[in-house]
Order: structure tokens, then C-alpha cells, then sequence
């Protein structure tokens, strides 16, 4: 998530942070040279719910799932449930038969075949929720079937919008809806929407998402503010307390609802703990594993896509507390810099080469490399520099074009694109399949008292042109973060301890900054049954306008966790769920589409361009020309180690031939899951997609002394220098990769 934690970052001099309220402009009058299309225009095409296995009776502009009348949605319903249980019925005979001889003959498959097919269960006779074939369990379903988990509770999937549920281990044929792509399709990244949620707090723990984890701290002396803070007090009752909220914060009944909600896809947050921890490091090491398990099995199973997001590395890429540590940023800055930045290349790889397998590809074929880089801080020639190490990587493990590997994410460190030193347009140009994340609030900067309604239309009049402009210069653009707080009120929004902009009191009412004038109270922000009717509909409004102004979207974050010391859900601005269950979200996401004309209008303005409506290049998606990138584009950041990078003393630069790194002379860390009962241990994979990739881990030199990975910034270079050989390094590898790679990669 965006800073909540710290003012680095948030000049007013800065047209780049579109985290801060830049939206005050009249939105009765946009910008002239901009043009409103109504909804995706003709470009994205929606499938009319069908029964599971069937076919839809037409194709409909995505756009009018959001205009049909309640008279034809109920009409539509009645026929399709007359079409569906005839289709049911039909299905379940074909679907039987084909169980059985999943049953009787997978065992003769091999591990290749496990690629989204029923068959690829390698002969089992159990699902991967729990239940069996041989109790007569079911194993396929749709909305109002009763689902037992794996711990035996049963909840109702109520699912209205025709989505469809399968428990056959790696088939990879549920929707979501039933206009959505199956996972076993192809997602189409001009033509198809992603409307989806954060699981923040899950398994990267935040203290305002779950906030009873950290209130019996907070008024001690040193208040813990972060998970590395968390870990060290638990002491020997850590792995009890932050398993108990793996499996409790998050279930399968949250993916099912999820779904439910007309959502599409999940942006799943993961510390570098899940994979390992180095000497000092306080977190659970490799529990978070079992869960992020869990959380693929259950996104197959309702068919939702996961954009998996490395949340935190080694050193902290931003310095605040999402980011495992609260304090100093380690990643490409100061003397660890270079160190922490190869160790971080580890996790990257282990994680690209899990969820490159065949049999994880379809559920995660997305990568958020790193979350929140503070490009003002790190610098934007380092962090192109390590952005290009981790493409050549994913795509030597991969390989190129659409279906081999993830499409890669990059965050935009605030500065958008085509804005000044930090700007993006360009960056690997002919990349394949290469994204930008943007992150988007009105609740860090600047406070304004603007009602709930008149923001609700800001999204529409100012981010869509800009998201619009990315799509249509960079490439795929998504909006990796957004919420309904329209001010920075809430229980530890801006981190444990600290006050409010809203109410004059941040960072904390002692060393209040001027900037912030005091608006009001947060009493009326912190507890939704205060809200009106009107206000809630506001709220809604403003959840919907986002989604259609950024077209690819997750909100932040899906749930939020109990207080201790109030009755009433806290942050409710930042709670998807509890806006469901209360009437400020609505209940069909898919009905954002076309919204900001709806609330553009309705306040008298005239809409800019609330949609996306143009196709984005071949190339861009894993098509043809996809990995050309011409050594114009790479430039200076093929280069890695950057030739300097920041954090030194007083300020200044570090040469990086003068800064501690790591060795290439480790062994991997690979990830390997447990097969579900009855499902062979092939069938899960190895944990390693590319047999060829045999390169050594980044360690420390022997018998050398490294300076603290987390305190490096603003010292001096020790002497002698720890480092490494040109031998074993990336660099190396992706020479070696260069003969074997498909013909016309291009990797600079």
C-alpha cells in the first residue's frame, strides 16, 4: 500500500505522486482535448451468463451489463435456468464419465500433462479442498451449492452472476461469472477488464488491517509499528499467533465471496520470509508458504487469477511498515544496497519458477515484481537497471511470448509516465508482456472537505486520461491500489502511534506539520453506521468510478480485521467486504463499467474519457515482435550493478565498486508443494519450471563481514569490500540463456 507511514515523497512540487490529492480541478469542466467513449466502446465484448458447459446465447457490449433493467435481468434468469438444468443434466453425465476416467487412467500420465486438464490431477480420487469421489462429494458446482472446506465448516456459495466452482485438482475450468474467461482461456488483456482485490494483511501483516494484532503494544514505550517489530515481541509464541491468522483471516469462503461480487481477479501480497530469512530476521520463515498454497488451490477453484505481489525485500524497498520493516530504504540505496538488491533476485527467481510451472500458470500469470520502490529516494537508473535483470530472468525461466511465464509488473514509483527523470514511457520498449502499476489515492496529501459525491467523480476527470495515456504509450496499465478514503482518517491509517492530516495531528500532534490545517474531526469517517443513505450511495459511486477510470483495478483491501477497544468494524473506507455487507459497495462490480458518465453528468459536468477503448500491440501481450527490445530502449540499464546508486554520506552517491555484494555460490531455495490427498507427487511440479536454469544462490562471501542489511544508509563503504565474481551472476546466466532463447528474443 501507498505511504502511510512517512512525508518523504509527497512535495507539492511533485506532478508525479498521483497518491495525493492533484484533483481539484473544477470536474464540471475537464480538460478539452479530451474526448468521452462511453464504456469499452465496441472493444470488449461480454458473454451473457450460460450454464456451466454451455454455450452463450450471444455477445454483449460489457457496457450494458450495466444498464440491463431488472425486468430483463429477472427475464434473463428464468430462461436461463431452464436452459441451465437441462444443460445440468446433460453435463453431469459427460462430466462423470470423464472423473472416472480421471480416476482409473491419470496415473498414466506424466507430470507434463498437468496443464489445466482434468487429467492433470495425476490419477487422484480427491479434490483439493478435501472431499472425495469416493464419499460421492461433489466436485463441480454452481451459485447456491453448499461448499464443504477442508475443515469441515459449510458455508453457501452465493454466487447469482453465473459463476461456476471445480474442486478436480489443476482443472482449471471455473469462472468467476459467467462472462468471464475460465482460467483454462485466454485472458485478454485489451478486450477484458480486470475488476479485482487486495488480500492485504494476510500474509504480509499491516497494522491497520489487522489492527488487534498490534493494539497491546501501542502504548508501550516503543510502540511496535511493524511485523519485524510484531515477531520480535510474540517471542515463542510467534508461530502460533501468525498461523492462527493465516488460517483464520482469509478462508476459501472469502475467495467464494469474492467471486460472488462480480470481481475477477486477486493481487496477492507476500514478504520475502515466505520463501526464507537470513540470521536476525524476525518473521515466521515459510509458513506464509502453506497459505499462499491454499490461496491457489481456492483461486482455481472459483476461478479467479492472481497478480502475485512481492510486498517486502531484503532492506525495504520504500522504508515503511508494509514493507516488513518501518525505518530506512536498503533496496539500491546505501551500502547494502547493491547486496540487498541480488538477494531480493533470488526470491524473484524462486518465485518466478514456481508459478511458471504448468501447473500454477494459468492461476498466476501475473507478477508484481516489486511493490512501492520509491523511485525519489532509490533513483530511477537503478531501479530500470534491476527491472531489467528480473525481465531477462522471468523470461529465461518462462521463455517468451503469451502462456510461458507471468506478465511481468513494475510499479511506477510515483512518477507515472512520460513525467520528467521518473517517467516510464519507453522503458523496454518491445518488452514482452511488460506492465505498469499505478497507485492511486486522495487520502495523503493535501486534505480536502469536498463531499464524498464531488469526489466520486474526480477518478473520472483526472485518472482516466492518464491511465488511458499509459495504455496507449507504455503498454498494460494497471491501478495496483485503490480505496473509498477520501482523508486519512482511521485506526494506525498513517501508521501506530501517529496522528491525522485530517485533524491537524500528522505525523504526530506534538511535531504536527504545518501543511496540514486541520479540516474536522475523523469521528463521522471511522464508523459506517453513521453514514446516511446518501453517503453510502456516494461511496459506491466512488468505489465504481475508480474501477471505470482505471479499467484494470484492485482494490485495497478486501477485508479488514477486529479492534480490540471499539464494536464497530474499523477503517471502513478501506474494507471491500464490509461495504458489501453494509450498502457502500455494490454487489456487482461489473456494473463500474460506464459509471463516470453516470456521476460526471449527474453533477453537470461533461465526461472526459472514462474507458480504454484502443487494443494494445501484439508485442505487449506476448504476440508477434514480443521480446524485440531494441538496445536503444535498454540503453544504460543493461548495465547491473548500476554504476552508482544513492544513500551515501550526506546525501551523496556510492560508486558500486566500492559497496558490499553477494556471491552466486548458494544453493536455491525451491518451493515445492504437497500434493492433495490421493494426487501424486509429480503432478504438483517440482517447484522449478526451467531445468536449465542451474545457477548458484546470492550468499554471503565467506569469512567476510557484511555491514547491517538494514542500517546502511548515510555511512561509508567499509574496507575491504565483500564481493563477487562475474562467474555465476545474472549477468552470466542470461549470456548462457542467450544461445538456447526462442528465435526472435532479443535479450539486450
Amino acid at each position: 500500500m501507498v505511504n502511510r507511514d512517512s512525508t518523504a515523497g509527497f512535495s507539492s512540487s511533485d506532478p508525479g505522486f498521483l497518491s495525493k490529492d492533484l484533483f481539484e480541478s473544477d470536474v464540471t469542466n475537464p480538460p478539452k482535448t479530451y474526448h468521452y467513449l462511453d464504456g469499452d466502446g465496441q472493444t470488449q465484448l461480454s458473454r451473457s451468463p450460460s450454464p456451466i458447459g454451455g454455450t452463450p446465447e450471444k455477445l454483449v457490449p460489457a457496457a450494458n451489463l450495466a444498464r440491463e433493467s431488472q425486468a430483463e435481468i429477472a427475464q434473463r434468469r428464468k430462461r436461463h435456468r431452464i436452459i441451465g438444468g437441462i444443460a445440468l443434466a446433460v453435463f453431469a453425465v459427460v462430466a462423470l464419465a470423464i472423473i472416472l476416467g480421471v480416476v482409473l487412467g491419470a496415473h498414466h500420465k506424466s507430470d507434463a500433462d498437468a496443464d489445466g486438464s482434468a487429467a492433470a490431477s495425476g490419477g487422484s480420487s480427491s479434490t483439493a479442498a478435501g472431499s472425495h469421489a469416493s464419499t460421492g462429494a461433489k466436485l463441480w458446482g454452481v451459485g447456491g451449492d453448499t461448499i464443504t472446506a477442508e475443515d469441515g465448516t459449510k458455508f453457501v456459495y452465493n454466487n447469482t452472476l453465473g459463476g461456476t466452482w471445480v474442486a478436480v485438482p489443476f482443472n482449471d475450468t471455473a469462472r468467476p461469472q459467467a462472462d468471464q474467461p475460465a482460467l483454462s482461456e485466454r485472458w485478454d488483456y485489451s478486450a477484458n477488464r480486470i475488476i479485482g482485490v487486495n488480500l492485504g494483511g494476510w500474509l504480509v501483516l499491516e497494522p491497520f488491517i489487522t489492527p488487534s494484532l498490534y493494539e497491546p503494544y501501542a502504548t508501550s514505550a516503543n510502540p511496535v509499528v511493524d511485523e519485524w517489530g510484531l515477531s520480535q515481541h510474540l517471542g515463542n509464541n510467534l508461530a502460533s499467533t501468525i498461523e492462527n491468522h493465516y488460517a483464520t483471516f482469509i478462508t476459501e469462503q472469502d475467495f467464494a465471496e469474492i467471486a460472488a461480487a462480480g470481481l475477477n481477479w486477486v493481487r496477492l501480497p507476500v514478504g520475502w520470509w515466505m520463501i526464507e530469512t537470513w540470521s536476525n530476521e524476525p518473521f515466521l520463515e515459510g509458513v506464509s508458504f502453506k497459505y499462499f498454497l491454499k490461496a491457489i488451490t481456492w483461486a482455481r477453484k472459483y476461478g479467479l487469477r492472481i497478480n502475485l505481489d512481492l510486498h517486502a525485500v531484503p532492506g525495504s524497498q520504500n522504508g515503511w511498515n508494509h514493507s516488513g520493516k518501518f525505518g530506512q530504504i536498503g533496496f539500491l540505496h546505501g551500502v547494502m544496497g547493491i547486496a540487498n538488491a541480488q538477494r531480493t533476485l533470488n526470491y524473484v527467481r524462486t518465485l518466478a519458477e514456481f508459478i511458471s510451472q504448468p501447473q500454477y500458470k494459468n492461476v498466476v500469470p501475473m507478477f508484481s515484481v516489486l511493490n512501492e520502490a520509491q523511485a525519489s529516494d532509490i533513483g530511477s537508473a537503478p531501479l530500470r537497471s534491476w527491472y531489467l535483470q528480473v525481465y531477462q530472468l522471468l523470461r529465461m525461466i518462462g521463455g517468451v511470448g503469451e502462456g510461458n511465464g507471468p506478465f511481468m509488473i513494475i510499479h511506477d514509483g510515483f512518477g507515472g509516465v512520460n513525467l520528467g527523470q521518473r517517467g516510464w514511457d519507453g522503458f523496454l520498449a518491445g518488452a514482452d508482456r511488460l506492465g505498469l502499476d499505478t497507485h492511486s489515492y486522495l487520502c495523503f496529501g493535501p486534505q480536502n472537505a469536498d463531499s464524498v459525491a464531488y469526489n466520486s467523480a474526480k477518478p473520472c476527470q483526472q485518472w482516466a486520461p492518464l491511465f488511458n495515456k499509459t495504455m496507449a504509450g507504455f503498454g498494460l496499465n494497471i491501478g495496483g491500489e485503490f480505496s473509498l478514503a477520501v482523508n486519512d482518517c482511521g485506526l494506525f491509517v498513517n501508521n501506530v502511534g501517529f496522528g491525522t492530516r485530517w485533524e491537524g495531528t500528522y505525523p504526530t500532534p506534538a511535531t504536527a506539520d504545518s501543511q496540514f490545517k486541520k479540516m474536522g474531526t475523523c469521528d463521522q469517517w471511522l464508523d459506517h453506521r453513521l453514514w446516511s443513505a446518501a453517503t453510502k450511495s456516494a461511496f459506491a459511486d466512488f468505489a465504481q468510478t475508480q474501477q471505470d477510470s482505471m479499467r484494470n483495478s484492485f482494490f485495497w483491501t478486501w477485508k479488514i480485521g477486529k479492534s480490540l477497544n471499539q464494536d464497530n468494524p474499523p477503517n471502513p473506507m478501506w474494507s471491500y467486504l464490509n461495504g458489501l455487507q453494509n450498502g457502500y459497495i455494490r454487489p456487482d462490480a461489473r456494473t463500474s463499467n460506464g459509471r463516470c458518465v453516470d456521476v460526471v453528468v449527474a453533477q453537470g459536468g461533461t465526461p472526459v474519457s472514462a474507458a480504454w477503448s484502443g487494443a494494445l500491440a501484439p508485442w505487449q501481450t506476448g504476440g508477434a515482435g514480443a521480446g524485440q527490445i531494441a538496445a536503444t530502449a535498454a540503453g544504460a540499464n543493461a548495465v547491473f550493478p548500476p554504476v552508482q546508486i544513492q544513500g551515501g554520506p550526506n546525501a551523496g552517491s556510492l560508486s558500486a565498486t566500492a559497496l558490499p555484494s553477494y556471491v552466486a555460490t548458494g544453493t536455491p531455495v525451491i518451493l515445492k508443494a504437497t500434493p492433495p490427498t490421493g494426487v501424486s507427487s509429480a503432478a504438483v511440479g517440482n517447484g522449478w519450471a526451467q531445468p536449465t536454469d542451474t545457477a548458484k544462490w546470492y550468499v554471503p562471501q565467506a569469512g567476510c563481514t557484511y555491514p547491517d542489511p538494514w542500517g546502511g544508509v548515510g555511512i561509508a563503504p567499509p574496507t575491504p569490500v565483500c564481493g563477487a565474481t562475474a562467474s555465476g551472476t545474472l549477468a552470466a546466466r542470461a549470456v548462457a540463456f542467450a544461445a538456447s532463447r526462442p528465435t526472435g528474443f532479443d535479450l539486450v
